[in-house]
């Protein structure tokens, strides 16, 4: 399958005049999800009396319409802050984008929300991660939600790099959909090795297709366990749509105990569907 033009993935919102994504309908599950996490971290952001942090590297425009529905979603970023802000709002929120003009979007709606204090980035993850810890309190709480369009737009260096703060809990939306199509493709051009390095031990690409995935999933999160998040293999559900297409793995990782409580609130997904 192609990848979606610009032109295919984002509208102009009637609404304020700027731009907005078109997703599909399982958007709404995964800010649910989001919503949810910070919710039920309030507590823990309480003790940190506003030294905390909200990070998404990958903000869009901050509003979204479903496909072939009239049904208009907050993107990422706003749901959280919004979420925050009923309690314990964050201390600090850094957006950023490859695009401009999503980061104008997402700015410009999260300051009419009167959201923030909010720092703004526009690059790569990999280089906006880097802009951002140099940013970071090195005692606070930092909470970074991943939502890429697909696998080769999260390189490893950018989770190393947010692993860098002490206390930086990552949820991450992995495209299972993305990864499954395109394993044996970005193997043999060698695109892999920046999301997944030394898979080549661990992983092959003359194997069955869905073996090379889970051996490449495997692998990418044991490299997440050696920064320190030890259990990270337990937080991994593979998230599937109401045809049973596998649509993302959710993935939480957090050096925190009260990570493994959230985790169980926040899946909310049946035990078969756990990829290990």
């Amino acid at each position: 399958m192609p990848k979606r033009s610009k032109e295919d993935r984002y509208e102009i919102d009637p609404v304020d005049g700027l731009s907005r994504e078109l997703v599909g309908s399982w958007a709404r599950e995964k800010h649910l999800r989001l919503a949810h996490y910070v919710n039920i971290s309030r507590a823990a952001r309480r003790k940190f009396d506003g030294n905390s942090s909200f990070i998404d590297l990958y903000c869009g425009p901050g509003r979204a319409r479903i496909r072939d529905t009239e049904i208009v979603l907050q993107g990422g970023t706003l749901v959280a802050a919004t979420e925050a802000a009923r309690s314990v709002p964050f201390g600090q929120i850094h957006l950023a984008d490859l695009d401009p003009v999503n980061v104008h979007a997402c700015k410009t709606r999260l300051e009419r929300d009167r959201l923030g204090p909010l720092h703004s980035y526009v690059g790569t993850a990999e280089q906006t991660a880097k802009q951002v810890v140099s940013k970071l309190s090195p005692s606070g709480l930092h909470f970074a939600f991943l939502d890429p369009y697909n696998v080769l737009t999260l390189p490893f260096a950018v989770i190393s790099t947010l692993a860098q703060a002490p206390r930086m809990d990552l949820l991450i939306h992995l495209s299972a959909m993305d990864l499954t199509r395109n394993v044996k493709r970005i193997m043999a051009n060698g695109e892999l090795d920046q999301f997944a390095p030394g898979w080549k031990a661990h992983a092959n690409p003359a194997d069955r297709n869905d073996i090379a995935v889970r051996c490449v999933v495997q692998h990418w999160c044991n490299l997440i366990r050696g920064l320190g998040y030890e259990d990270v293999s337990e937080k991994v559900e593979l998230v599937s749509g109401d045809k049973n297409q596998p649509l993302y793995w959710l993935v939480l990782a957090s050096r925190n105990a009260l990570g493994t409580k959230f985790w169980g609130e926040v899946s909310n997904v049946t035990a078969q569907q756990r990829l290990f």
